[in-house]
Formats: structure tokens, sequence, C-alpha cells
């Protein structure tokens, strides 16, 4: 999503509004789960946020909510799925918008390594191998 805005993907102001729409409902997601989660929000809530300030018919936000907390998603699985998303935009711009590599390389080096963290990732699409000591760099908590 991230890169087809960034080429000029969308053709007219729907187009992009459109994407915009769907950009802010992964950030609802993330907002709602994590707060039912925690406790600080009911289902219904859920389903409120989504059509007040996303703009979801009531109907398509019942269903979002409910295919969320029907147990195949962990609690973390939203922003997990957006810090990744980040991450690997990231990695695109290091490679990519750089020209180590085109675009075809680049997804075709991720798309044949596999399942890893994506670190470990990193260190195989940039060439920087990492030391026998290596340590990872980030944490959820200090």
């Amino acid at each position: 999503e991230f890169i087809l805005w960034d080429k000029g993907f969308p053709r007219d102001a729907k187009d992009k509004v459109g994407m915009l729409f769907w950009r802010m409902h992964r950030s609802a997601r993330i907002i709602f789960s994590l707060n039912y989660h925690l406790g600080n929000m009911t289902p219904q809530e859920c389903i409120d946020l989504l059509v007040e300030k996303v703009g979801h018919e009531r109907a398509n936000a019942e269903a979002e909510v409910r295919r969320s907390f029907e147990g195949s998603y962990g609690p973390l699985y939203q922003i997990a799925y957006m810090i990744g998303a980040l991450e690997f935009y990231a990695m695109r711009g290091e490679v990519v918008d750089s020209g180590k590599m085109t675009e075809k390389e680049f997804h075709d080096l991720i798309l044949s390594q596999n399942a890893m963290p994506v670190e470990i990732l990193r260190a195989k699409v940039t060439g920087n191998p990492l030391k026998k000591d290596h340590r990872a760099s980030w944490k959820f908590l200090d």
C-alpha cells in the first residue's frame, strides 16, 4: 500500500480517499484491538469507533470486530502487522530507493527467505552479516 501511494497509484481524489480510508481502518484496528484486550473497550465500543471515526457501515464494522475477536488473532496481531509493514517499507527504502537492488530483486529475495525475524532478514537483504555474539537491537520493554 505504501509503495503504491508513493508511486502515484491513486489516479484521482476518489482513489486517494479510498486508500486513506483503508490506512485509517488499519490504524483503527490497532486501537480497538489493544483497547479491547486491555479491557478498555467493549465490542460495541469497537464497532462504534469503526462507524463514527473511520466511516464503516455498521454491518461491516460488526463483521470486522467479530472477525478480530473470534480467536485466531492474538492481542498484538494488528500492531505487529503494521510494525512489520513499516519495517519492510524502511528496508525496501534502504536497498531499492538507494539503487542497491531493483524492486524485483528485493521482493524475490524477501519471498525466497521464508519466515524469520525482520532483523535477521534485514542483515540478509543489506548484506551485513550478523556476528556470532549478535544481540537483537529491538525489545518490547527496557
